[in-house]
């Protein structure tokens, strides 16, 4: 029986969303864009004004050992909570994770778990007592529901449970966003607030920038999406994950395949190309300018050029032929 392979279709730039990995991190990538999203997305959620933060995107953390598992997070942020000095018992710490692998929700809790003990292993240096080891914030933000109670918030802490009225303050907070989630009928301004940030941070349109900070969140992703040379990395990035994709699906086959995967992602590679330079030469724009805008040489894209204008009609894949 011949096997179905799965497509993998790569969505548009224009279409992408904040929760979609790669325009994430291309705004983090920035340093003013990215400290703005994280203020808003901190103060949206803790219901407060956040001070004097600092942010590391893409931050990864060893395992505690040699062959142990690491992790990467999307945005770390520290907070500077007083003006008391410098200590580590001054500062919060916050995980944002940006999160669409709705196939992965049974390991959410654990996964969690395993992210704040790797950055808790980070944050108390030796000799140095428990009490100075900073508050911990993980913060989800789903496109699925976690939980299945159709709610926008959960949050996750720990607690006596022999005794539920006496607090255990262990400095954790595990908070779950789904993006899809209801508002109760008693929300307040914040809430709704969040709820606005959430909807948007979904479905980036601008029809859904409806409040202050939502529209400052929709020209961060204007001018990322508008950014020079992103578009060609976007296509190196998306051509990226589906080679690793198809290397998990391919494991365990005869290794003959290997050199056919790798001309299939040269070949994939080729055809997003031409779909990018067929879109700008349809805008009129010169060989040099479709250069400079990806981050190439107009040499190194003359093939691609000259096949598309002289053959207008065909489809890239039709163009793909001829070269």
């Amino acid at each position: 029986m011949e096997e179905t392979k799965k497509k993998y279709v790569m969505k548009p730039l224009e279409e992408m969303n904040v929760i979609d990995d790669f325009l994430f991190t291309e705004i983090m990538a920035d340093e003013k864009n990215g400290l703005e999203v994280c203020r808003m997305i901190l103060s949206c959620v803790l219901k407060r004004k956040v001070g004097n933060i600092s942010f590391t995107a893409q931050k990864t953390v060893p395992g505690v050992s040699e062959g142990s598992h690491g992790i990467r997070l999307d945005a770390y942020v520290t907070e500077r909570r007083s003006d008391c000095g410098v200590g580590e018992y001054d500062i919060s710490v916050y995980d944002v994770e940006p999160d669409k692998c709705a196939e992965k929700k049974a390991d959410l809790p654990r996964r969690s778990r395993y992210y704040g003990d790797l950055i808790d292993v980070q944050l108390l240096e030796r000799n140095t007592g428990y009490d100075k080891l900073p508050e911990l914030v993980t913060i989800f933000i789903l496109s699925y529901d976690p939980f299945g109670e159709d709610a926008m918030y959960y949050e996750a802490g720990s607690e006596l449970k022999t005794h539920p009225g006496i607090e255990y303050d262990d400095g954790i907070r595990r908070i779950f966003l789904y993006v899809g989630g209801k508002l109760s009928e008693q929300a307040d301004g914040a809430e709704r607030q969040l709820k606005n940030l959430l909807v948007y941070i979904n479905d980036s349109t601008a029809e859904n920038a409806t409040d202050d900070n939502t529209r400052k969140l929709d020209a961060i992703v204007r001018s990322t999406k508008a950014r020079k040379g992103i578009g060609i990395k976007y296509m190196k990035s998306w051509e990226r994950e589906r080679f690793l994709k198809e290397i998990g699906r391919e494991e365990g086959r005869a290794e003959g395949r290997a050199e056919g995967r790798e001309e299939g992602i040269e070949l994939g590679s080729s055809y997003h190309l031409i779909m990018l330079i067929k879109r700008k030469i349809e805008k009129n724009e010169p060989l040099e300018l479709i250069a400079d805008e990806l981050e190439t040489t107009a040499d190194e894209i003359r093939p691609f050029y000259d096949a598309i204008i002289k053959n207008p009609a065909l489809e890239p894949s039709e163009l793909l032929s001829t070269l």
